[in-house]
């Protein structure tokens, strides 16, 4: 009790000695000051280290604090994201109406129209409502990228942290490319845009989203990245389609430099192979690099054809094919041809066999020599697949030739593609030509193949994928990058991604093979898994031969190759009637006649993960003209059934301007009622930005840092000359009161 009571009376002495040191402080003059700025330096000490404590601890614990609120609304979506992979956003966007621009693009470009070319760049507020749909449908992506040649949206909001505006000259390598007005040079390195993620999704500004979309509709963890492919590459001619080429026939209208000297058929055999024939399905809305659209002289022929009444004459697997490959040749417009077409339409189905027969025998036909290619398709022996595929596209140019005949504002020479500069004379844009380019690229690189176009949509993009890719073709992404405007030799950025994507391969090892048919994962093969590998080896039903053959080769090799015995086996291995040794991994890659067995079927897999996927459920993809009343039909559709990913493009007639205002006021009354709400990207109504291009918006910048940093020296400067003018009295008088004491003394 007397020690609690010495250690109570200890405790309130030093309480009083520091309350009358408290009070002694307090007496000075400058006391409240000092104590002030003592408690300032412990705040702002305390403030310093909880900033770093905070910053290691969102590290450390990453997957708590900070991954799933990293997105654009900064709210958290833990429970409806599967996985968190960070995911950024890429848009492209150009105001064609910037006189600034419309000034550099008639400097650099030699453009004969040059309101056409700014039709061609118009800006209809598309991205303004493409971010409200991302805002609304895709929350989760973390940050925006909007990349331009330094024009800024009027009514962005560029103090917002989730968006960054990115220049040409930021990603551009080779800055003498610059200026250019060419997407598929932009396209090309906007995997450079500093700080994007490792995997973003690529947005055109024309791009809108009509539902919730996750992660999950572009890449999935058992899948790999999910290619969405709509339409077909155009034909390499008019008289060779593509499924022509590498079918194992000899196509002699195919062996041309264009077609790829029918991939080496008329090289090998001129025995007809059939190969298995591509479905042709309406899959997209616009198949304009598919049919080119008929012209005058093929419709003058059909009509010729019908009014003959060959259809009633001929018999109809021939009719099919006769018409269809007719669609094909490359007709003249010289009299010759069209009495040769009467010629046909009057003769029955018995004298066209006997006047094929009279080819065949070398007999003399000057009336028909010019439809030699035509009939030595339709003497082709098991033909059949492809008769029937022509029997479908001959069904579809019926329905363009009765809709000519009911509807005369039908125009068959106008594309459905906005307009371009360069045209060929086949009458494909420059769009289409560049995608010819890179098949043919893609063809002599990766083998024959015949592909599909990527639809219109927001495309997810691995930059180190890219990466690989312009390494690989590292020529001609340079001469894509160099070109001002679109060209014929493009390497089309979407086309060729996903076609890299899904053609690399890899060599698989013979070890690796082993791991995968090593489903128990004990080392070793047991019986059923040798029966797994051998469903996949041979044709099914299993050849009884075929088992005995490899079963004795391992026998062989195990004789011959000396390996330790693996003592734990597990127990049930082989069947009571097996005669096979242990089958070991060591024991397999060194079985020369096995492994290389493996390896020819096995040997070579995917680099990338990937799943191929036909568009056209998830997709709208129109074509916006100068007719009002398809229009609102049109937008009327989409407000119906809105898609996950919607794309209206720009084939509007520069010509027509009356009709054109009313379909740009009909446009922008779509985008408010899908997306009335503001997004945090944009400025209130009230407010425009001051400056429309980046670099003015910079030099501002500039100017106000400098006047910041000056008004910061005058403010330390007024602060400084203050403390010395309160303090410069009582300074002297300290020094006074010590040279007294010390003369004193």
């Amino acid at each position: 009790m007397l020690i609690a009571s010495n250690v109570f009376i200890n405790i309130m002495s030093t309480w009083k000695l520091i309350q009358r040191r408290c009070y002694d402080l307090l007496s000075y003059k400058y006391s409240l000051l000092v104590i002030l700025v003592a408690f300032t330096c412990i705040f702002i000490g305390i403030v310093h280290f909880g900033e770093v404590w905070l910053i290691w601890s969102k590290e450390k614990y990453e997957a708590v604090f900070h991954s799933f609120n990293d997105n654009i609304l900064g709210k958290s979506f833990q429970n409806k994201l599967c996985q968190h992979v960070p995911i950024d956003v890429v848009y492209t966007w150009v105001n064609g109406s910037d006189s600034l621009f419309l000034e550099s693009l008639q400097k650099h470009v030699p453009v004969v129209d040059l309101s056409a070319a700014a039709s061609r760049f118009s800006d209809k507020d598309e991205l303004r409502y493409s971010l409200r749909s991302l805002e609304m449908y895709a929350p989760w992506v973390r940050h925006v990228y909007i990349v331009t040649n330094g024009q800024i949206p009027s009514w962005l909001d560029m103090d917002n942290p989730r968006v960054t505006l990115v220049t040409h000259e930021d990603i551009f390598l080779n800055k003498s490319d610059l200026p250019t007005f060419s997407s598929p040079a932009i396209e090309s390195h906007i995997h450079r845009i500093p700080g994007v993620s490792d995997k973003f999704l690529y947005f055109n500004d024309d791009v809108m989203l009509g539902a919730e979309i996750w992660p999950e509709d572009f890449i999935t963890q058992a899948g790999g990245q999910k290619v969405y492919l709509a339409w077909w590459v155009p034909d390499c001619s008019e008289i060779c389609p593509w499924a022509w080429v590498g079918d194992g026939s000899c196509d002699h209208a195919c062996n041309t430099t264009l077609c790829e000297f029918d991939g080496g058929d008329c090289q090998a055999t001129d025995v007809p192979i059939d190969s298995e024939m591509m479905e042709e399905e309406d899959d997209y809305p616009y198949k304009y690099l598919q049919d080119s659209r008929e012209n005058n002289n093929e419709l003058r022929l059909l009509s010729i054809l019908r009014n003959r009444n060959v259809i009633r004459s001929l018999p109809e697997d021939m009719l099919m094919s006769t018409v269809q490959t007719l669609h094909l040749y490359n007709f003249s417009t010289t009299s010759t041809s069209i009495k040769t077409f009467h010629n046909l339409g009057n003769s029955s189905s018995k004298e066209l066999q006997a006047r094929s027969i009279k080819i065949n025998d070398g007999e003399k036909y000057k009336s028909i020599r010019n439809l030699k290619t035509i009939y030595s398709k339709l003497l082709h022996v098991n033909a059949s697949s492809k008769t029937a595929y022509r029997i479908k596209r001959l069904k579809r140019y019926r329905n363009i030739m009765n809709a000519a005949q009911s509807n005369n504002s039908v125009k068959f020479d106008k594309f459905a593609y906005p307009n371009q500069w360069k045209r060929n004379a086949r009458g494909l844009d420059t769009y289409a030509e560049s995608l010819l380019y890179v098949n043919k690229i893609y063809n002599a690189g990766y083998g024959l193949e015949r592909r599909r176009v990527p639809a219109h949509m927001p495309h997810l993009v691995d930059k180190w994928i890219v990466n690989s890719m312009q390494e690989k073709f590292d020529l001609e992404f340079k001469k894509t990058s160099s070109h001002k405007v679109r060209d014929r030799e493009d390497m089309q950025f979407a086309f060729s991604y996903f076609y890299f994507l899904s053609s690399e391969k890899r060599r698989v090892p013979v070890g690796e093979i082993f791991d995968m048919f090593d489903t128990d994962k004990s080392r070793t093969w047991s019986d059923r898994e040798i029966r797994t590998l051998l469903s996949r080896l041979y044709p099914l039903p299993l050849d009884y031969n075929l088992v005995m053959e490899f079963e004795s080769q391992i026998m062989n090799c195990s004789r011959r190759i000396n390996l330790p015995d693996i003592i734990d086996v597990p127990p049930g291995e082989r069947y009571l009637d097996s005669t096979l040794p242990v089958v070991s991994k060591e024991l397999i890659l060194n079985c020369e006649s096995v492994s290389r067995r493996m390896q020819l079927k096995f040997g070579k897999g995917s680099r990338y993960p990937h799943e191929i996927i036909k568009a056209g459920k998830n997709e709208i993809f129109e074509m916006l003209t100068s007719n009002v009343s398809l229009t609102v039909q049109l937008l009327d559709e989409i407000r119906r059934d809105p898609k996950k990913f919607i794309c209206l493009n720009d084939d509007i007639d520069p010509i027509r301007r009356s009709e054109n205002e009313i379909v740009r006021a009909l446009l922008n009354d779509f985008y408010r009622s899908l997306y009335p709400l503001r997004s945090t990207f944009e400025l209130p109504s009230q407010y425009r930005n001051r400056f429309s291009h980046l670099h003015e918006l910079l030099e501002w910048r500039a100017s106000r840092a400098k006047a910041r940093n000056l008004l910061l020296c005058l403010l330390a400067l007024l602060f400084m000359f203050t403390f010395y003018h309160v303090l410069y009295h009582h300074m002297r008088r300290l020094c006074r009161t010590r040279e007294l004491s010390t003369f004193l003394a």
